[in-house]
């Protein structure tokens, strides 16, 4: 065979190559894009359902129907880390009364969750538990107009 013809095939193929790299590279950026995309939506309806637990105005029953579903759901997307230590948050509030109610323990576990689910959407893996301030912020309820 000529020097030319091999040369041609070589570069024909290093070009067909490249291109499937690029393709696969380019699907599988795309896919994980959109995997992350389901993630955070997913999260940001347990955060909305959670937060709107700590609101006083806000009708009870609701709340906890949503983040009840929240929760449920969340076992699509979320990886095992951050489904413990949402069952761990879930039970203090769920088993917790005024005589064994701890703010502190509520709290952090609430920043548990919150850093384990940062890092399953890879907003920071270097967050650490001892430098993460967070507390849910709500409301007080409204004062009767009648009283």
């Amino acid at each position: 065979m000529d020097n030319s013809v091999i040369t041609a095939i070589i570069a024909a193929s290093g070009a067909i190559f490249v291109a499937a790299i690029t393709y696969y590279l380019t699907k599988k950026n795309e896919l994980d894009l959109r995997w992350r995309n389901e993630k955070i939506a997913h999260y940001k309806n347990l955060l909305t359902a959670i937060s709107d637990l700590a609101i006083d105005n806000v009708d009870k029953e609701d709340a906890n129907l949503r983040f009840a579903s929240a929760t449920n759901t969340i076992a699509l997307v979320a990886p095992q880390e951050v489904i413990n230590a949402l069952m761990d948050f879930h039970n203090e509030i769920k088993f917790s009364n005024k005589d064994n109610y701890s703010l502190e323990r509520h709290d952090l576990l609430l920043r548990i969750l919150l850093i384990k689910i940062r890092r399953d959407i890879k907003l920071d893996s270097k967050d650490k538990l001892e430098d993460f301030k967070f507390h849910l912020i709500g409301t007080r309820p409204k004062k009767n107009s009648k009283n």
